[in-house]
């Protein structure tokens, strides 16, 4: 009887769908986000490390019971949010069923030969008929590009793991960076899954 008890429990938090795997998402999307903020509150805001791994000095216990009151925490949590969004959105691509839908409606669109002989407005309209929605895919590539640059940039600087001379804290430092520009991501994509 305990041992279905408890795995009834664990059920909840594994299965998707129920409330406790909302709930996992939830704390690994939250989780993750302070991770990166810390990233992001060194490079942009030259605050002090949140975090001791792989730091000289870091804010201490005293330090975290005054960042909530510190508007420049909440704003680099705020962008280390938006970025685990971001990120996530872009790792997540395009539901199957959105993708064959858009496929299907864009299919009526036909489009005939390059106009000769017509003035160059008409040439141009042409092409932008041709090259319609194209704009809206790459602007949305550059902001991908844009949020994944800025992660990479403020983790990296942030904690640097080339300042160590030994390897396995390159490695532990290098693993620690990925995990946590990998953690918000991989909770938020939890989280989207059990909606």
């Amino acid at each position: 009887l305990p041992v279905i008890f408890i795995s009834h429990i664990i059920a909840q938090f594994v299965t998707p769908g129920t409330p406790g795997y909302k709930l996992v998402g939830a704390i690994g999307f939250w989780i993750g986000t302070l991770l990166s903020t810390d990233s992001i509150w060194q490079v942009l805001f030259q605050g002090k490390p949140i975090f001791p791994w792989f730091e000289q000095e870091w804010i201490g216990w005293i330090g975290w019971l005054q960042l909530p009151f510190n508007v420049l925490f909440w704003i680099s949590f705020g962008i280390s949010a938006l970025v685990q969004v971001m990120e996530a959105r872009t790792l997540r691509g395009k539901d199957p069923n959105q993708a064959k839908h858009e496929f299907e409606d864009s299919k009526q669109y036909t489009l005939g030969t390059k106009p000769t002989g017509n003035i160059d407005l008409t040439v141009a309209l042409w092409g932008d008929y041709k090259a319609a929605g194209m704009k809206e895919r790459h602007t949305g590539g550059a902001i991908a590009l844009f949020f994944w640059v800025l992660d990479i940039t403020t983790t990296f600087v942030g904690r640097n793991p080339f300042r160590y001379t030994n390897p396995g804290l390159i490695l532990a430092c290098f693993a620690y960076n990925v995990a946590s520009m990998m953690a918000g991501e991989i909770g938020y994509n939890i989280w989207k899954l059990t909606k």
